[in-house]
């Protein structure tokens, strides 16, 4: 019985809105004026809060890494810092490319030089009969040394010792050069055997025009079988080479300019966030309003820069 007075008497207040229109007689125990409503200490921090704007540093570093300068594009920044990472990306793109066509290009050519100037007869031949006086002395003039080329047999051939085999195995065979039966992988090995080991040198065809060269390494002297046309060749391949470096120095420049611009634009994205929250401040508040039956005329919002 007495629980159903209580929540009839508690409807019947609600319902009274007179009750609730807020006047001067609550001033005094509500700490109320006409023109400001106070709220309690505990209420006021649950409703008057800092509008905060949520910031992803993330994005301009996204932003970076696909295109650089982008995301300092995206921060505000000045022209000019986009303008140097773009620029940086470009030279670095064009130097790839065009160190690589370059490098290609001589390789082509050198690689056609050896192909008109070193034979697998020559080989065979000057190797096995050692006709250059002084030859026969050196150690790394021989055909089953440490370095092998791929041979590829066909026909009788094949049918007897297997389709590919060793260029050891003409040791024994050396009559196989003479026949349609073999032939040579002039693939990038190749290309290299012939023109760094002395094992290869007998197949140039200006052998009988050869000479010693020494090099330094580290505290012994090697002795190198060098021909004219062998140095040539090998000047082509080092000119290659240099060329390849130089394109994956652009690579490595491409790399480090989209780290470079992504870490540039994270870190001016947040001192940009620190320096704007530390200047500006949005503010969110109730005020109020005698007129309304709850005493609330509306929101507040203060922005202080």
């Amino acid at each position: 019985m007495n629980n159903t007075i209580l929540i009839l008497l508690f409807t019947t207040m609600l319902s009274a809105g007179d009750l609730y229109l807020f006047d001067d007689r609550f001033q005094p125990a509500l700490n109320l004026n006409t023109t400001e409503f106070i709220l309690s200490d505990t209420t006021e921090d649950i409703i008057k809060d800092s509008v905060t704007l949520v910031n992803y540093p993330a994005k301009p570093m996204l932003y970076s890494l696909i295109l650089p300068g982008l995301g300092q594009y995206k921060n505000g920044d000045p022209l000019w810092k986009s303008a140097i990472f773009i620029g940086v990306e470009a030279a670095s793109i064009v130097g790839m490319l065009q160190w690589n066509k370059q490098a290609e290009d001589i390789r082509k050519q050198y690689e056609l030089f050896g192909d008109n100037h070193w034979s697998i007869i020559n080989w065979v031949e000057n190797t096995l009969l050692n006709p250059v006086t002084g030859l026969i002395q050196y150690e790394d003039f021989k055909l089953d040394g440490t370095h092998k080329l791929e041979l590829h047999l066909s026909g009788s051939l094949a049918e007897a010792f297997g389709v590919f085999v060793s260029s050891d195995s003409l040791v024994t065979h050396p009559e196989w050069i003479y026949s349609d039966e073999l032939s040579i992988f002039q693939d990038q090995h190749f290309y290299e055997n012939i023109g760094k080991y002395d094992q290869f040198v007998g197949g140039w065809d200006d052998i009988f025009e050869y000479y010693i060269v020494e090099k330094t390494v580290e505290d012994t002297i090697e002795i190198i079988l060098m021909t004219p046309n062998k140095n040539d060749y090998n000047n082509e391949r080092d000119k290659s080479n240099q060329y390849l470096k130089l394109a994956n120095y652009a690579v490595s420049a491409i790399m480090f300019n989209h780290v470079i611009s992504g870490i540039e634009a994270v870190l001016t994205n947040q001192r940009k966030a620190r320096s704007k929250a530390e200047q500006s401040k949005t503010d969110v508040g109730l005020y109020y309003d005698p007129r309304n039956k709850y005493g609330i005329g509306g929101i507040s919002v203060s922005y202080k820069w």
